[in-house]
């Protein structure tokens, strides 16, 4: 690099400055005065001698690593919450069991005010490609897709981490920020300076929304270089990239049930090369995807509807191929409400079309389900799937039930 410039190093110290001393040395010059008349008795501190000011860093420092500290508990009580909001988070608690985050949340980190409605699709390939990597030293879970895009750009483009760790500075400094904001508005608040207090308090939101922002930039190019990096290397490359699992599955998808009152209903789809064929939901694992997962991601994706995974079913071959596909089904409950928009009583939908092929889907009792099935194994599947159904119902609730893959 051009006069030895290292742009890791150079970072390192930005985001020291801007998380740790700015914050640091705003307290403490807003306290100075307090302690100063605390500790030794004086009206004010002074800045005049080398002593002084050597005391003002010292505790610019000390200040701003507890500023930090508190700081980063904000990725755990708001970031990380609001992250969970969107539809990634939702396959994910969905396929543990969980139920959905309240439907205001998903709206407000869904939109533009906050990640935007295509806020997943970068971190979906990326988890994949990462666990694609990691697979073979079972690390898969050992690292983060955020810190494994960062190790791997810190090996292979220097250049863009330094521009991931700019945004990272930035969301750090507010992350901060907010700790000073807070301490001022209690502060104030103690001593009766209520205006001061309210001032601090309204350039809470501000410093939240900044931090929030910056901090999802910082991940969302850390994703897009990885994902230019892998594209570039697959495009120079002709070996052929690994696409078979080797337990030997291909698909995922459920069983899903609902409930209105007493009466239990199973879902099934129009299949898309035959539209006279009823099946259950199902479809392709993508690379490095938790199996359950892939079968909540494709239910949504075939039905429009949010399902839970309850249980793991069965592992069907489907087709008279030599190799036919593999599909592991689980038991799964609908939980986005009994009935929506545009069905019958029913629950065929005859209005709002879900998906975009128009792939019209049908809520059956377990007899019409069986009857309408054209293949064997999806009889079979609604049976045992209606065993299951009725021996967690008893033993535990369904509702309580945690999911077991």
């Amino acid at each position: 690099m051009m006069g030895g410039f290292e742009p890791q190093k150079f970072f390192i110290g930005l985001v020291d400055f801007f998380s740790i001393l700015l914050p640091g040395g705003l307290l403490a010059y807003l306290g100075k005065d307090w302690a100063a008349g605390q500790l030794v008795g004086q009206s004010a501190y002074e800045l005049k001698s080398p002593e002084s000011w050597l005391v003002f860093l010292f505790a610019s420092y000390l200040l701003g690593h507890f500023a930090f500290l508190l700081g980063a508990l904000l990725d755990d009580w708001i970031y990380d919450p609001l992250r969970r909001c969107t539809d990634w988070g939702q396959v994910h608690r969905l396929a543990n069991g969980k139920g959905m985050i309240a439907a205001l949340w998903r709206w407000l980190a869904t939109s533009n005010l906050v990640f935007g409605r295509s806020a997943d699709a970068a971190v979906m390939v990326v988890q994949r490609l990462k666990a694609r990597a990691l697979q073979a030293i079972e690390g898969e879970r050992a690292i983060n897709a955020f810190q494994w895009c960062k190790a791997r750009l810190s090996k292979d483009h220097p250049e863009g981490l330094a521009a991931v760790q700019r945004f990272e500075a930035d969301s750090k400094f507010f992350r901060s920020f907010v700790v000073v904001l807070l301490a001022l508005v209690f502060s104030y608040g103690y001593v009766g300076n209520w205006k001061a207090s309210l001032v601090s308090a309204a350039f809470l939101i501000p410093a939240l929304w900044r931090y929030v922002d910056q901090r999802f930039k910082a991940t969302q190019q850390a994703y897009w270089f990885i994902l230019t990096l892998e594209g570039q290397q697959i495009a120079d490359s002709s070996t052929p990239q690994p696409v078979s699992r080797p337990d030997g599955l291909t698909h995922a998808g459920g069983v899903v049930f609902q409930r209105l009152g007493t009466t239990v209903t199973y879902l099934l789809v129009q299949a898309t090369t035959d539209r006279g064929q009823w099946v259950l939901p199902k479809g392709h694992i993508e690379a490095g995807e938790d199996l359950r997962e892939s079968a909540v991601r494709e239910v949504r994706e075939e039905t429009g509807y949010w399902a839970r995974v309850i249980r793991w079913i069965d592992d069907v071959p489907f087709g008279k191929n030599a190799q036919p596909p593999v599909v592991r089904f689980y038991l799964m409950e609908r939980i986005d409400g009994a009935k929506d928009r545009g069905e019958t009583a029913e629950g065929t939908r005859d209005a709002e079309k879900w998906p975009p092929e128009d792939r019209q889907r049908q809520w059956l009792t377990l007899d019409e389900a069986k009857k309408h099935a054209r293949f064997d194994e999806t009889r079979r599947l609604l049976e045992k799937a209606e065993d299951l159904r009725e021996q967690f119902a008893k033993v535990d609730g369904i509702n309580d039930v945690a999911a077991n893959s």
